[in-house]
């Protein structure tokens, strides 16, 4: 399990091993099985039935009653994507818990990352950023889009439930003035932003209110760090053809 403080400050060891992630261009075709590309994220709504929330499990061999089991409905609000030196973190203030604010990952090694204030970008522009962890969501579905039009760069796997794996993920760029919707179930984790682009960003989000999410910790589970490229196109160590 992925606590609070490990969202803020997690217990990294020395010189993991890094697991390169191949990048695509976000497209509905690359993105398909999970998700799609935004171009307005009143496009994606439960009431357009566009917006998927999970019906609730049952606990025995009875069905649910039609009509019922999906009622939560959505929650939405900004999630901030900042930048504080070489680490970049997260907060999603549309959700009603304290455990909102998210280490997202490093710019390098993370024992010679160093912080400053929030808004102020690494001293060195990173090409990659480092990750420690994932998430899903089974509840429902995500919608991240940009407040400034800026591309950015998403992680995702297929909801292949809990036995993922670092080989299951492709890092997707998002093109400007684009956004991204993600079906429930997917492995992800908030968003990723190039400092070129900004250093201390909003999205606009939308989930399911029940914020159910289950971890995979990468440096605890696998002893590696997940290196997302942060620009299109990528290096060619990191290109995905397929």
């Amino acid at each position: 399990m992925t606590s609070k403080q490990k969202y803020t400050n997690p217990q990294l060891c020395q010189g993991l091993k890094l697991h390169q992630v191949p990048m695509k261009l976000a497209t509905n075709e690359n993105l398909k099985g999970m998700g799609v590309v935004v171009d307005d994220p009143e496009d994606f709504t439960v009431e357009k039935r566009t917006f998927e929330i999970a019906t609730w499990p049952t606990s025995g061999w009875r069905k649910m009653d039609p009509g019922c089991g999906d009622e939560a409905g959505t929650c939405e609000g900004k999630f901030d994507i900042y930048w504080d030196g070489d680490l970049l973190y997260g907060k999603n203030h549309s959700i009603a818990t304290t455990s909102n604010h998210y280490l997202l990952g490093y710019g390098k090694e993370p024992t010679a990352c160093v912080k400053a204030r929030r808004g102020e970008g690494p001293a060195e522009s990173p090409e990659t950023v480092r990750l420690w962890y994932s998430d899903y969501h089974p509840d429902g579905g995500q919608l991240f889009f940009p407040e400034d039009g800026q591309p950015f760069v998403t992680n995702l796997a297929p909801p292949l439930g809990d036995d993922v794996k670092p080989s299951d993920f492709t890092a997707f760029y998002v093109p400007a003035g684009k956004g991204c919707y993600i079906h429930p179930g997917v492995w992800h984790n908030a968003v990723y932003t190039h400092p070129s682009t900004g250093t201390d960003r909003t999205f606009f989000n939308r989930q399911g209110r029940v914020h159910a999410r289950i971890s995979v910790n990468w440096a605890e589970e696998f002893g590696v760090l997940m290196q997302v490229p942060l620009t299109w196109p990528p290096k060619a160590s990191f290109f995905s053809a397929e």
